[in-house]
């Protein structure tokens, strides 16, 4: 089939139905009758060879085929919307100022950040761009090609270089981080050595904060393919009981460096304990490849790389050895 001969009117009408699943709904935000969508469908549904939609009591429901169009026409939109927004910046007289501006930006992030890179980025915003709002998603070990493509998120920080990236994506290593231990008084490593070995390290009992499980998290693998195993004792949704749990019992918590040394700051009767041999992981910035035309995303990233300057500075050491990350 060649491209030039296809009416692309028609792939609006399929990218509007994939969203609103109703011939009715879709007529209404493309200001057509009814029919027209029907008589569009028509044509696609011959141009596929495919029904693309099936009617159903919850509406037409969609088949395998329009669900595998759906990721094309998503990016095709999102490109399509990168163009007209960056012709609309670039315009005579068109300027972007971010004090001035209104954005919502949103981010995946991992746990452990929650107490280190991110309360430093916030800062930056509210100082910088008042008027912006910040929203974090949980990161996942999966691939955000379409989220950054379409625009659904802005940046993912992904931990251990596992993300993957595509045509759509680019990546810059932020940080490396270095694996550590914190352990509260009551912890028989408390008064130990500076440094301990796997072996030590997996005598103890662990406290664990839960952002994916344990068989997809990079540490467990590691050890599970050298046949050894953590003591889980007790998990917790985030990183934000950390120090409290540490302070009130003998569990010892795993996590980057960085992390720690914040948490040592709440809670200072805690200790960080280095691995022998040490565990090392790089946190990098994701963005869709399109979106950085605009400007906004442009300064956003900016201000990410910013903010992991301004932590490493505060936090000590170099600002390519900050913490980051997950355990």
């Amino acid at each position: 089939m060649d491209w030039r001969r296809i009416d692309l009117n028609l792939l609006k009408v399929l990218a509007v139905m994939l969203e609103e699943r109703s011939v009715a709904r879709c007529a209404e935000r493309l200001f057509v009758s009814p029919s027209a969508v029907s008589h569009a469908l028509a044509k696609l549904r011959q141009m596929f060879s495919d029904p693309l939609f099936v009617r159903t009591g919850g509406g037409m429901l969609p088949t395998a085929r329009a669900q595998s169009l759906e990721r094309s026409l998503s990016l095709l939109k999102a490109v399509l919307d990168v163009e007209l927004e960056a012709g609309r910046v670039s315009a005579p007289g068109a300027t972007f100022e971010p004090g001035e501006s209104v954005r919502d930006i949103r981010i995946v992030s991992p746990g452990a950040l929650e107490i280190s890179l991110l309360p430093v980025l916030a800062a930056i915003l509210r100082s910088r761009a008042p008027h912006w709002s910040l929203t974090i998603e949980p990161f996942e070990r999966r691939s955000y090609e379409i989220d950054l493509a379409t625009g659904r998120v802005d940046f993912v920080l992904s931990v251990g270089g596992a993300t993957p990236t595509g045509a759509l994506v680019d990546a810059a290593v932020v940080w490396e981080d270095e694996l550590v231990v914190l352990a509260g008084p009551r912890s028989a490593l408390h008064a130990g050595s500076d440094r301990i070995s796997t072996e030590l390290y997996l005598a103890q009992q662990h406290i664990y904060p839960v952002p994916w499980p344990t068989s997809q998290n990079y540490l467990d693998v590691e050890l599970a393919r050298a046949g050894k195993h953590r003591k889980i004792a007790f998990s917790v949704p985030s990183y934000a009981a950390l120090g409290h749990v540490l302070e009130a019992t003998d569990l010892i918590a795993s996590m980057p460096d960085r992390s720690a040394r914040a948490l040592i700051c709440r809670h200072p009767d805690l200790r960080l304990i280095r691995l022998d041999p040490p565990r090392r992981s790089q946190l990098s910035l994701l963005w869709g490849i399109s979106a950085l035309q605009e400007p906004a995303i442009s300064w956003a990233r900016s201000i990410i790389q910013d903010a992991a300057a301004k932590h490493g500075d505060a936090g000590g050491g170099t600002a390519n050895r900050i913490g980051s990350g997950q355990d």
